[in-house]
């Protein structure tokens, strides 16, 4: 398989959350833990955050990559992960029910469709914020954003994309208090 950067998106500015969803206690840390936790099972210690966010929260990753298009949603950060990387697996940092497995699904998915710009985990919709972007994407994906909308869910040819059925509580966000976990 190709040379693969994880990246978490980490840009989001919570409006709908109320404070900073980042930086929540979720499992004796931070929400955005959960996900940088599994990509680094998965990846090891090469996991980037993506967007502008609080320098907290940046910290947690292993390097950052500059969001070149803030405010303009996932879609600005995917384009501008791929801009300096060959691949990018995608997580939303607000996803803490996110784990390794879920992950090598989505691998042992794209090792099946090399053919794919991009291979998504599909619950009952599409989750372009979980999965594997391919260089092939860019082009697609820098059009949509150029076009000034930043709709990720239909951005790329349906024939392109590769789902992989998952369990939607491992990509569940969380927008609002009450999306959060138990307490453990």
């Amino acid at each position: 398989m190709e040379e693969i950067q994880p990246i978490v998106l980490v840009g989001g500015r919570s409006t709908r959350f109320g404070r900073d969803k980042l930086r929540e206690p979720v499992g004796g840390g931070w929400m955005v833990d959960r996900p940088i936790a599994a990509l680094r099972a998965v990846f090891g210690s090469i996991v980037a955050s993506v967007g502008a966010c609080d320098p907290g929260v940046a910290a947690r990753a292993d390097r950052v990559i500059e969001d070149h298009h803030p405010g303009a949603g996932p879609i600005g950060g995917i384009v501008s992960a791929l801009e300096v990387c060959p691949a990018v697996f995608v997580c939303a940092g607000d996803m803490p029910g996110v784990t390794p497995d879920g992950v090598r699904v989505v691998l042992a998915h794209a090792s099946r469709h090399p053919e794919a710009w991009a291979v998504l985990a599909r619950t009952d919709r599409l989750e372009p914020c979980f999965g594997l972007y391919r260089p092939s994407a860019l082009a697609a994906l820098a059009a949509r954003l150029g076009s000034g909308s930043g709709r990720l869910h239909d951005a790329l040819p349906a024939e392109r994309v590769a789902a992989v059925d998952i369990a939607s509580t491992l990509v569940a966000n969380v927008n609002a208090p009450g999306d959060l976990p138990p307490t453990e």
